[in-house]
């Protein structure tokens, strides 16, 4: 477990560094994809990735856009203060953001 810790708090820390030194974000859109295919979800587009726990998609035939958590602000939270976190479920990881999106009328 301390592995994964460290390696959640290396992504943070090189996330908001390139931030923070005009780089440019690293792109997660290939991540967030597998993701996605790995929890079944094979008819999507990812639309954003800002934050590496967390992602925006829309999916084929749909105007809603959807977010996928992997982890949540509290989860880190948490395991930045040392404490032990248990796994979202695959329920609460996948929630309705935007019913008639735009970004996910292009989609459709």
């Amino acid at each position: 477990m301390n592995n994964f810790k460290a390696s959640l708090i290396a992504i943070l820390l090189v996330s908001t560094t390139a931030g923070a030194t005009g780089l440019p974000a690293p792109d997660f859109s290939k991540w967030a994809s597998k993701t996605l295919k790995d929890a079944g979800v094979t008819d999507a587009r990812v639309v954003e990735t800002k934050y590496p726990f967390s992602f925006t998609f829309c999916r084929k035939d749909s105007s809603s856009l959807w977010r996928y958590d992997v982890m949540s602000i509290e989860q880190l939270n948490a395991l930045q203060q040392g404490k032990t976190v248990k796994p979202l479920s695959e329920a609460e990881r996948t929630v309705e953001v935007e019913s008639g999106s735009e970004s996910c009328k292009a989609v459709i």
